[in-house]
């Protein structure tokens, strides 16, 4: 679990493409070689999959093809915002930050409520 405010992105989905390298970065970072991501961005999920449809993204892509092969056992499944909503509260909060922070297992405590 983690969270961070780099910088402003063109778009909400490069934002979510952003958002999905940097959690499998910190995974790769943290040795885990199974992992599963959920997202409630059902075109992030179309878009990894059919990366040829998508070619605005090709450079978020090819990273994201190269990151992929560090794990063992890689998911990105769709899930709805509600079954999301605690990912979706913290990406809320950790923008109203006004300045460059990063949370990787150790999110505020009043953050997850």
């Amino acid at each position: 679990m983690g969270a961070a405010n780099i910088r402003r992105s063109l778009s909400p989905l490069h934002t979510e493409v952003e958002a999905l390298l940097w959690a499998m970065k910190c995974m790769i970072g943290a040795d885990n070689q199974e992992v599963a991501f959920f997202t409630d961005c059902s075109d992030l999920v179309k878009m990894v999959s059919s990366p040829t449809e998508w070619p605005a993204f090709s450079v978020y892509l090819e990273e994201f093809q190269s990151d992929k092969e560090e794990f063992l056992s890689f998911s990105l499944s769709l899930i709805s915002r509600r079954a999301n909503v605690k990912a979706d509260s913290l990406a809320r909060k950790v923008r109203t930050e006004p300045r460059h922070i990063t949370y990787v297992n150790n999110i505020p405590q009043e953050w997850l409520f």
